[in-house]
């Protein structure tokens, strides 16, 4: 009994030194690494690219492109803007003449009658109870007629908000029951009318675009960038477009991952603050400039393992490897560029790096 309590709390001690872990580092030997299929690789000195010209579009960014749109069909009758004009939001650009929408407020005055109606029988029913004359059971059923009529109010009253009227019109047909002629379309920005679709006296039919409005105090610059060039570029890049003798400065924001079969380019996005210098669908010229310049190095993107939303990798060490962690600047191709002081000499952990997270986390054992 003794020699297996002794066999056992050696095979314990040997468990727990191969795989002992501090701060940053993992105590394991080297016959326990080759166990585990780790294996190692050096590092690859890069430099990002220098400043280069790409050809360029200017687009409105997805989320400031409107459409002006009516969701009642009719006929035009006045236009209010035109392509180019700017607008305010909230500004009233078109008004169609519309025998949906004007069934619309009948309904909603229909529910006000019998809102208000529901209202007085209930109050008087009500009164009628408290002096048991009405049994409880009837009042209920009123009060939930009543209900019903709040609710149907409620509702046509936010379609109405729908077709583009104003909580003052409504509240004005509410108290005039006066119904509104035209409907009323309104820009949703302040911006720029980019396309005018429709003239006065057209039948429009409901979803069809009236305008379409932008906002261009922010723009993207879609560039093309020769996919060789791409693993090169990094986020927060600067972008340069000369116009009208003077710079206009963007950031890069999105790096595509789409090749273009026919040229072999991707789309490398930059946001730019306009000054009215440019215009969606212009073609312009841009000059990429890196903002990061020097070495740096490639390592496999299995190389790289994550924790708390940070990067890090395994170093090799005489006892085990070192936890190290990095800045992740690209990554491209099955590579990433990182900036960060780990040494060209030093080897890093390319194949097993799942195992030893599992080590580092607590999930591991001894083999």
């Amino acid at each position: 009994m003794t020699d297996r309590v002794a066999a056992c709390l050696s095979g314990l001690l040997l468990f727990v030194t191969a795989g002992f872990a501090t701060a940053d580092d993992l105590q394991i030997p080297a016959d326990q690494l080759a166990n585990l299929g780790v294996e190692f690789g050096m590092p690859q000195v890069v430099g990002l690219a220098d400043d280069f010209h790409a050809p360029a579009r200017v687009r409105v960014p997805a989320a400031s492109d409107f459409a002006v749109v009516p969701i009642f069909s009719g006929a035009i009758k006045k236009l209010g803007v035109s392509a180019g004009d700017e607008v305010r939001k909230g500004q009233a650009i078109a008004w169609i003449a519309s025998p949906e929408f004007l069934e619309l407020q009948s309904k909603y005055i229909d529910a006000l009658h019998r809102l208000e109606l529901g209202q007085t029988r209930y109050n008087n029913e009500k009164t009628l109870n408290e002096e048991g004359i009405v049994s409880t059971r009837r009042l209920s059923e009123s009060k939930h007629e009543l209900e019903e009529h709040r609710l149907a109010e409620q509702g046509l009253r936010q379609f109405l908000e729908l077709a583009g009227l104003a909580r003052v019109e409504i509240d004005q047909l509410h108290d005039t029951l006066r119904l509104q002629p035209e409907l009323i379309l309104r820009a949703p920005v302040n911006g720029v009318v980019l396309e005018a679709y429709r003239t006065v006296g057209q039948q429009i039919d409901a979803s069809q675009p009236v305008y379409r409005i932008g906002d261009l105090s922010t723009l993207w610059l879609e560039i093309d960038v020769p996919f060789t060039r791409s693993v090169e570029i990094v986020r927060g890049a600067t972008i340069v477009v000369r116009q009208a003798r003077r710079n206009i400065t963007g950031t890069v924001t999105t790096i595509g991952r789409h090749v273009d079969e026919d040229n072999q380019t991707v789309v490398v996005r930059a946001v730019i603050e306009n000054d009215s210098s440019l215009a969606p669908g212009q073609f312009v010229t841009a000059t990429m400039t890196q903002g990061k310049t020097g070495e740096y190095l490639s390592l496999p993107a299995a190389s790289v393992v994550r924790k708390d939303d940070q990067d890090y990798v395994f170093v090799r060490k005489p006892d085990g490897v070192n936890i190290r962690k990095i800045a992740v600047i690209r990554r491209a191709q099955g590579q990433v560029i990182i900036d960060t002081d780990i040494g060209v000499e030093d080897e890093i952990v390319t194949s097993g790096t799942a195992a030893l997270k599992a080590r580092w986390l607590g999930m591991g054992g001894g083999d």
